[in-house]
């Protein structure tokens, strides 16, 4: 069944409704449900019009904390819950979609960019690679960003290949950003990528301490406070503190040995 013009403005309106916005935490529960409603083929032209709609409403339509931008928050999630369906023209589109809202000015559109991404890798972990590797070339700090907080999710991580992938690419990430200088390293975007890194590698550790704990200690090498600051925080999280208390307390230790 297609939506028609009176459909689509019912349900505009009960989402917007349903939002819980303005506040500090979105309706993700109602989020969630209607995008698994969309995890099958055969998706109309109308249903893919008005998603792909609300994608792209701009901050100035549904700026931050305005019940509207539930709209494109659900449209992400939607998109990405629908990838491994949709046709190859229209992958093509929901990763330009995504991309373009790991970008967005507002904060709430750049997280479900992010978790636009884990609801592909939940259904392909093979699909959200090949959209990884398309990103990783040329990516802006928010797109890194994006990527990171996609692959710090348990559900992904549960296979041992992803979390390993996981690592790999964040471990890039993060050795990368001792490249960013100057102004921009006080920018939005850059703060950001780190606060992002700066819980994310913990996540991946855990679910692979072998590698995340010689990724850790890798980075506690490199001379760049903003590179410490990730380790720090990361080694300070519980689920590594509590269960790797040896291995953790070892990179600290070597960390206040060099300062």
């Amino acid at each position: 069944m297609s939506p028609g013009p009176d459909d689509r403005k019912k349900l505009e309106a009960y989402l917007t409704a349903e939002s819980r916005l303005p506040g500090p935490r979105g309706n993700l529960e109602l989020a969630g449900r209607f995008a698994s409603g969309f995890a099958h083929s055969g998706m109309s032209g109308e249903w893919w019009d008005m998603l792909t709609d609300w994608a792209r409403l701009p901050s100035a339509e549904a700026g931050t904390g305005d019940p509207r931008e539930f709209l494109p928050f659900c449209a992400c999630l939607t998109l990405g819950a629908h990838y491994s369906f949709a046709s190859p023209a229209q992958r093509q589109e929901i990763a330009s979609i995504l991309r373009a809202a790991a970008n967005d000015s507002r904060w709430r559109t750049r997280e479900a960019a992010a978790m636009g991404l884990q609801c592909i890798g939940e259904a392909d972990f093979g699909l959200l690679a090949d959209v990884l590797a398309q990103w990783k070339s040329g990516a802006s700090l928010l797109e890194q960003r994006a990527i990171v907080a996609a692959l710090a999710h348990p559900p992904l991580l549960k296979d041992r290949e992803a979390a390993v992938y996981a690592l790999g690419l964040a471990g890039e990430i993060t050795e990368s950003i001792v490249e960013v200088t100057g102004p921009e390293r006080k920018a939005e975007p850059f703060r950001v990528l780190c606060k992002g890194l700066e819980y994310a590698l913990s996540v991946m550790a855990a679910a692979e301490p072998g590698a995340g704990f010689e990724l850790l200690s890798r980075l506690a090498s490199l001379d760049d406070p903003a590179v410490i600051r990730i380790v720090k925080s990361n080694l300070g999280k519980s689920r590594l503190s509590r269960k790797y208390g040896p291995q953790t307390a070892a990179i600290l230790a070597g960390i206040d040995n060099k300062s």
